[in-house]
């Protein structure tokens, strides 16, 4: 995960050393202009296996996300705001994973607030408006929580393969360049070789190729189109993270079973 650096070279030297400056421009060897300009990729798969690389390096990653979705066959999209701490994979959650949702209910002023997490042995939820906190061996406990907590989740952070469907797709197409949150990213389409028709189009940074956002276009088994967007900010490769950093800490006045929440 290296990039090529860009250097501008300049030399100031007094009058009464123009000898030796003449010497010295000779043994320079120069640049093509070509190479003292920005030095963007323009190679969608290099990007992407670059990505691919930088994904495989991080262990731990947290980040703040935006999630929406919208479905054409339903009349109101589902929006949430979480913060992500996760690390290690399986198929469905991170190994660990610590994880704090907002979704603001359609159409009204309420806002569901949960947090949910895994320390490699046991999973967990907490329903703040019912404070009441869910904990057992099975991700089943999550209920209908589950949802939730996956809608916001980027598990190419954590995969062992992360870019491997994106750098074998049927198409990978350099669309240009956008900021998010700050960040300077490549911006790339790209159409998936399984044939269900989905496509995405993907943010990366330029500065340390990690995903700052994606968008997600696809057709249900029954025809809708679906269409999902993440958007990421404060994102920090491997944080130094506390011991207990992923267990269930239990707020004060709540209370705790080992009942599957509802």
């Amino acid at each position: 995960m290296k990039r090529a650096v860009c250097l501008l070279l300049s030399l100031s030297l007094a009058a009464a050393l123009a000898d030796a400056q003449e010497k010295q421009e000779e043994k320079k060897v120069k640049k093509p202009a070509a190479e003292q300009k920005t030095c963007a990729l323009t190679d969608p798969v290099e990007i992407l296996k670059k990505v691919d690389a930088a994904c495989k390096a991080v262990k731990v990653v947290k980040y703040d996300v935006v999630y929406e979705a919208e479905a054409s066959r339903r009349t109101v999209g589902t929006k949430l705001a979480a913060t992500m701490t996760i690390t290690g994979y399986t198929d469905r959650f991170p190994e660990k994973f610590l994880i704090d949702v907002k979704q603001g209910e359609p159409r009204s002023e309420e806002v569901q607030h949960i947090t949910g997490g895994a320390d490699g042995e046991t999973y967990y939820v907490i329903d703040h408006a019912a404070k009441k906190a869910y904990e057992d061996l099975d991700p089943q406990v999550f209920g209908s929580f589950a949802r939730l907590l996956a809608g916001g989740l980027m598990l190419e952070f954590v995969h062992p393969t992360p870019f491997s469907d994106e750098i074998n797709g049927r198409v990978q197409e350099l669309k240009g360049g956008k900021v998010i949150n700050g960040e300077d990213c490549y911006e790339v389409y790209v159409v998936y070789a399984a044939d269900t028709g989905q496509t995405a189009t993907w943010y990366f940074s330029k500065k340390d190729f990690l995903p700052r956002g994606r968008i997600d276009e696809f057709v249900t088994p029954d025809g809708g189109k679906v269409r999902q967007k993440k958007i990421l900010a404060h994102l920090v490769a491997d944080p130094k993270l506390d011991k207990d950093a992923f267990k269930l800490k239990l707020p004060e006045g709540y209370t705790k079973t080992d009942d599957f929440a509802p």
